[in-house]
């Protein structure tokens, strides 16, 4: 067994169990000349708009199709991508050199005309892009030549660089912008071989990517199995090299087995989302009253199989030199008090309310039944909707819920991350309808602040706020795991909020054989 757990205090207790450990010497391994990888993934994409956060497995797909002009390195650090260098002149000002000779894998040439054009898709706020409250803070992109891309902010940004080198932030070609930015082409260093859609995705290696030369993978197939139990045993089995979203009940399983990596990374989180344009959760005090009423103990134990931590306030990492403890605590389990605020605002006998979560993840299935007995004992009598993935995405996005289930992580691993969760367009990783100008200001303010000790009481501001006008409801710090074949090589799970970018590493896998 190899067990790689790149842990933070979200996941402690997980880090003080896990093992690693190293395969035994013998001959020197040898690359594998298919080069060939099988990687189970756990869900369909339900389109491939890399502006999108659409969930893991979009962006797993996303990042070996497409590139940015930035993006991360097995190490988590931002590194040059389509850009061969770049270069900041003021506080708001970048200067991007694109690499010679880009294009597209159907052949379009990539310039600074299609970078100009990906930016301004991703600042429009219908697109509903990830990075929207970032790109919106962009004032002008200037072109002076065909490889030269000039980017002048608003004002100064902490953390732009990190925000565009974030799969979403990927440049497409002009024509996906005449189907709602939904594109299969690409300029990353796979390209798209075939879809059949519910069952797999084939990629093959695009010679004309940049670092073509540094891509050892020929083919990636990527056959679906939603089913957990289904995808482990696959890995098992050896009819799979590589898979993502090991289920925390089968760690063990999977730790066993001599043959197989499993690497853990904490960073995600679960938590609650509202519709807060109409109904009983458009009162801040019923929304305050459910973050009171959750026991997150029960959601570690009952949806993550222990492999967690619970999460009773503003979720900045305790790793992070922005956390401050009273603050992550805001949300500690008060019955009483949630009760008293559900009488206060008007719903003494409680009501009920349609929830919002998954089938298809059982631990989204398994928080929505912990939160579901919870808030009965407060009066809330919740109904389970438990679609598919796709349809899940597609219900929230357009706010058809009430309460919902979400787990996602934030883009960077730096405080404005929360601005994921509070603005922005309708999207179903934030609740829908919510507005807070006064947090708006204060996260404008936390990324145009360079003083470390400032930024830190700017983002206590923003706890504090979120602590009382509870635009979403922290459950519990979740492991993301991947698991892989000894034969894999190079593929790293990113660091922190990062997980979700661990795609990109993809282009330095290989496959070895003794």
């Amino acid at each position: 067994m190899s067990t790689t757990l790149k842990s933070s205090a979200a996941v402690a207790a997980i880090a003080a169990s896990a093992l690693v450990l190293s395969a035994c010497g013998g001959s020197s391994p040898t690359q594998a000349p298919e080069q060939e990888l099988q990687f189970g993934l756990s869900g369909d994409v339900p389109k491939l708009q890399p502006h999108l956060d659409q969930g893991a497995s979009a962006m797993l797909l996303d990042s070996v199709l497409h590139r940015g002009l930035l993006g991360y390195d097995s190490k988590g650090e931002v590194v040059p991508a389509l850009a061969e260098k770049y270069e900041q002149s003021d506080a708001t000002t970048y200067k991007f050199t694109l690499r010679k000779g880009l294009t597209f894998h159907d052949g379009t040439p990539l310039t600074s005309a299609e970078v100009k054009t990906s930016f301004q898709a991703l600042a429009d706020p219908k697109a509903a892009a990830k990075i929207v409250a970032v790109t919106q803070g962009i004032q002008a992109i200037e072109t002076p030549d065909a490889e030269t891309v000039v980017i002048k902010l608003k004002a100064p940004n902490a953390a732009f660089l990190s925000y565009i080198a974030d799969t979403t932030a990927a440049v497409l070609p002009p024509a996906a912008y005449q189907n709602a930015g939904e594109s299969w082409v690409g300029a990353g260093p796979f390209k798209l071989a075939s879809h059949d859609k519910g069952v797999s995705f084939v990629v093959e290696k695009f010679d004309g990517y940049y670092d073509a030369a540094s891509v050892q993978l020929n083919k990636i197939d990527f056959p679906i199995y939603t089913d957990g139990q289904a995808r482990t045993n696959a890995l098992l089995a050896g009819d799979v090299d590589l898979i993502d979203f090991v289920p925390w009940e089968e760690f063990d399983r999977v730790k066993a087995d001599q043959n197989i990596t499993l690497d853990a990374q904490s960073g995600p989180f679960m938590y609650l989302n509202f519709n807060v344009t109409k109904g009983p959760f458009a009162n801040a005090k019923v929304r305050e009253a459910v973050a009171l009423a959750v026991n997150r103990d029960n959601v570690v134990s009952a949806a993550l199989s222990g492999n967690g931590s619970p999460i009773k306030g503003v979720p900045i990492p305790e790793s992070s030199p922005f956390y401050n403890e009273s603050l992550a605590k805001g949300w500690e389990q008060n019955i009483d008090k949630a009760k008293s605020l559900l009488a206060e605002a008007g719903y003494a006998n409680g009501f009920s309310a349609r929830m919002l979560s998954t089938s298809q993840y059982a631990f989204h299935r398994d928080t929505a039944l912990s939160v579901q007995s919870d808030l009965a004992a407060v009066g809330i009598k919740l109904d389970l909707d438990l679609p598919d993935w796709a349809t899940r995405v597609s219900k929230g996005n357009a706010g058809d819920y009430e309460i919902a289930v979400s787990g996602s992580a934030g883009v960077v691993n730096d405080p404005s991350f929360l601005s994921k969760f509070v603005q922005g367009p309708a999207e179903h990783t934030r609740s829908f309808g919510y507005d807070n100008a006064n947090i708006n200001a204060l996260l404008a303010q936390g990324l145009s602040e360079a003083d470390e000790a400032k930024r830190k009481a700017v983002y206590d501001d923003v706890s504090r706020t979120i602590l009382t006008d509870v635009p979403f409801v922290s459950l519990a710090g979740r492991a993301q795991a991947f698991a892989y074949q000894k034969s894999v090589t190079g593929f790293s799970n990113l660091p922190g909020f990062l997980t979700f970018n661990s795609g990109y590493t993809l282009a330095t896998t290989s496959i070895v054989s003794k």
